[in-house]
């Protein structure tokens, strides 16, 4: 019985050491790995959740938790993480300032361990928002993004109405609608990006691409209110009180989708929106994306801005790694496997993006949606990147806030310009 029992305990020390030296390995099993992302109504959310299985499947002992949050909730939930220290390894980006923040405050990796391939496989502009003193700190993760108003084509046949080129055009269209009965322009401004859009838009187009980065940067005698930034808040007042937006648009949210359903039924006609959008119409309305077409923003009289101007980024929607990961290396293996295989190019084209991906044309070719998008990109004088994106965060979130109480007139249009200004000199005096 005694050597029965110094056998048995022989075994289990022998079953002990060997767990022991699996775990030390890295291959236990509950070795977890989280990922968040705002892909909640979009294809790459379902993408992304086969990638998952598929990485647990060959990689025994792991989990990758894959967590899906609405836009705005996510932003607040990512910088409480941030600030307490435990944030998931890897978190969805929109790069410029935010991102930089983070990367400063020592919060993010660089992806030097898969840079080269990262470089081979995309096109130079996706990394733009994400290269900080020469490194890349962020995979780009979705589609060439640009702001473009989307129509309903059947809307526009039934009254006769031919895409317009100016603003004037533009507003004579909008009339139209109007007088029968439609609302021109669907918009939830609840986010307040939504409507960042138009003032970016407009301000491009009066002032041009130097407008916007001569402010910031203070070269001469550029600033935020200036007569460029006071006639954009003034054109965007003018809209508001010709009624081109929905009743209670400021209350209304973009992420429950309560513009996106008023094109869809009809009752609006044109919707001012990302390049995402195509994604979404995919996943929400598959039947209705037949019925969709979409213009550039129009031109201004006597403005300075190219009218092939974009506001968007050839790169929207990155993913980075945190330097709190424990699995770093396990986690960018999951990246660069998840870009190596074709199917994400393909699905993604399939549900209305344009991967950042050189020879992006060759992908495309069968979507004239998609084509299209390539084609202006292709032809943009300047793509802007969304000022929210652009400014460090709290300069983001103010130019937002003023945004929004220009769309609900809370504020007037000189009033906006000059509180925009003291905002940027209080913050770069410190």
């Amino acid at each position: 019985m005694k050597k029965f029992s110094i056998t048995l305990l022989m075994i289990v020390l022998i079953v002990t050491l060997g767990f022991l030296v699996f775990a030390a390995e890295g291959l236990t099993f509950g070795n977890e790995i989280t990922m968040w992302d705002v892909e909640t109504s979009s294809v790459l959310g379902q993408i992304v959740d086969e990638h998952a299985k598929d990485f647990m499947y060959f990689n025994p002992g792991y989990e990758l938790k894959i967590v899906h949050i609405q836009n705005d909730p996510y932003k607040t939930k990512l910088k409480v993480a941030m600030g307490a220290g435990t944030p998931p390894d890897l978190f969805y980006t929109w790069g410029g300032g935010p991102l930089l923040e983070y990367v400063n405050s020592g919060m993010v990796e660089p992806l030097d361990r898969i840079e080269g391939f990262l470089r081979d496989k995309y096109i130079p502009s996706a990394f733009s928002a994400v290269t900080f003193d020469g490194h890349v700190y962020a995979v780009p993760w979705q589609g060439l993004t640009g702001v473009f108003f989307w129509y309903r084509k059947d809307i526009f046949e039934k009254l006769g109405l031919e895409v317009p080129k100016t603003w004037d055009e533009f507003t004579e269209v909008c009339e139209t609608l109007k007088n029968n009965n439609i609302i021109p322009i669907a918009l939830a401004g609840k986010n307040k990006w939504t409507e960042s859009f138009y003032y970016m838009y407009l301000a491009d187009r009066m002032g041009g691409e130097d407008a916007f980065k001569d402010a910031w940067a203070r070269k001469g005698d550029a600033s935020f209110d200036n007569q460029i930034f006071i006639k954009a808040a003034e054109m965007i007042q003018d809209m508001v009180k010709k009624d081109y937006f929905p009743k209670g648009f400021n209350g209304m949210d973009e992420d429950t989708g309560q513009a996106r359903v008023l094109l869809y039924s009809g009752k609006a006609a044109m919707y001012l929106m990302g390049t995402w959008f195509p994604n979404t119409l995919a996943n929400e309305n598959p039947e209705m994306a037949k019925n969709i077409d979409f213009f550039n923003f129009p031109s201004v009289t006597n403005g300075k801005g190219n009218p092939t101007n974009l506001i968007g980024s050839a790169g929207q929607g990155f993913i980075a790694l945190t330097t709190t990961s424990k699995e770093k290396i396990k986690a960018m293996d999951f990246l660069r496997n998840y870009i190596e295989d074709p199917v994400w190019i393909r699905k993604s084209v399939e549900s209305g993006l344009v991967p950042p991906v050189k020879h992006a044309a060759s992908y495309v070719v069968d979507n004239p949606l998609l084509a299209k998008i390539a084609d202006l990109f292709a032809k943009a004088n300047h793509v802007q990147v969304y000022y929210d994106q652009y400014l460090p965060p709290e300069l983001g979130e103010k130019h937002k806030d003023i945004t929004q109480q220009i769309f609900g007139l809370d504020i007037t249009p000189e009033e906006s310009a000059k509180v925009q200004e003291k905002a940027v000199v209080e913050f770069l005096s410190r």
